[in-house]
């Protein structure tokens, strides 16, 4: 492939894609090697990087987050190169429907004295605009045209985000207005989500994944379940379809709004894991002798808090746990811990989650040593 070779509308000063130049046989190569280095104490058991076909690779992304920018005659949109912003009108890695919802924002929002947006966030039929300022700014720019034009390209609900203090991190507390539309969408498998929910770009991959873990968990109704980071509650829903009991520990109030409509059988705590001990430990001794204690874990890159991976393997002692993971150095800085205290890896599956990035996720399967 030459050295020179851009898919169309790719910018080259843009680095969100760092494998654009490989083909994909080079890139999934690139990915395993990279979690082989990074996980080598269990370097055997990593399987194949799973994928999308070839003709998936681009196109796919409609869940985006970007910074946006007024030049004093019109806006842009695009990523970061430390304060200066390269804009991607035309990123093929985006759904076109994406590039079009874009370039209407464009075309409707007035200059920046009026309304001080800085960053645009998209996720599938939900849009939100981070505004710089306390104040919720005129919305007459939304006209009716405007709204029947997201509409059709389907687009379900306009949010601004008023976020005074925003920088590095993407959302404040509160200050979200619902400026037209509905408060939620749901996904082709019918799950519910809003504004800000994280959601895996690539269905496919991502119900694949979720299925891996549950065969191998193999939960039902003589089992009892946590998932720790359930975001919006696709596994609590699964789980709960098998019967079992299931508990959902999630830091995002509106996830777990939209995961208590998910799967409203399950029980869930917001906060972080480590805040939620207690109640996770009066949880699991409420169940019954004889059930089966299992766990899912989808952390962010951080991975699991300190202290959360003693607690697993002295206290919870699931037979099986599933840890879906974005960060292959935080993976095996955990794995470390609960290897050293019982559990034994028996399966690390990649998935090429964000096709054309340096990005890999892996699903590691663990069990308890004395359940082998």
């Amino acid at each position: 492939m030459p050295v020179d070779y851009l898919p169309e509308g790719c910018v080259k000063e843009c680095r969100g894609c760092g494998h654009r130049l490989m083909t994909m046989q080079e890139s999934l190569i690139r990915k395993k090697t990279f979690l082989q280095s990074k996980l080598s104490a269990w370097g055997d058991l990593i399987e194949d990087v799973r994928s999308v076909p070839a003709s998936g690779r681009l196109g796919y992304r409609d869940k985006v987050n970007l910074a946006m920018k007024w030049t004093g005659t019109k806006w842009e949109t695009g990523t970061l190169n430390r304060e200066d912003l390269i804009s991607i009108p035309d990123c093929p890695v985006h759904k076109q429907t994406v590039n079009e919802v874009i370039r209407l924002f464009h075309s409707a929002l007035p200059g920046y004295s009026e309304i001080q947006a800085v960053r645009y966030v998209q996720t599938a039929k939900q849009v939100a605009i981070v505004v710089k300022s306390r104040e919720l700014p005129d919305t007459g720019w939304l006209t009716e045209t405007i709204a029947k034009r997201l509409a059709s390209i389907g687009i379900e609900g306009v949010w601004l985000h008023l976020f005074p203090s925003s920088g590095k991190k993407v959302f404040g507390k509160g200050g979200w207005h619902l400026i037209r539309g509905k408060e939620s969408s749901q996904d082709e498998s019918g799950l519910w989500y809003g504004p800000a929910a994280f959601q895996q770009l690539l269905p496919v991959l991502a119900n694949q994944a979720l299925d891996t873990a549950y065969e191998f968990l193999m939960p039902d109704a003589n089992s009892a379940v946590i998932e720790m980071y359930c975001g919006t509650g696709s596994g609590l829903k699964k789980w709960t379809q098998a019967g079992a009991k299931a508990l959902g520990i999630e830091i995002s109030a509106e996830a777990l709004r939209m995961a208590a409509m998910n799967a409203p059988r399950a029980e869930t705590f917001t906060g972080t894991c480590r805040q939620r001990l207690p109640q996770m430990e009066k949880w699991l001794n409420g169940i019954e002798d004889g059930f089966t204690r299992l766990l899912y874990v989808n952390p962010p890159r951080t991975g699991m808090e300190d202290g959360i991976a003693e607690w697993i393997a002295s206290f919870m002692k699931p037979i099986r746990m599933a840890y879906l993971s974005c960060s292959a150095g935080t993976l095996s800085r955990d794995l470390s811990i609960l290897c050293k205290s019982g559990y034994s890896v028996d399966r690390i599956i990649p998935f090429d989650f964000f096709p054309q990035t340096i990005h890999v996720e892996s699903l590691v399967l663990l069990k308890k040593a004395d359940c082998i």
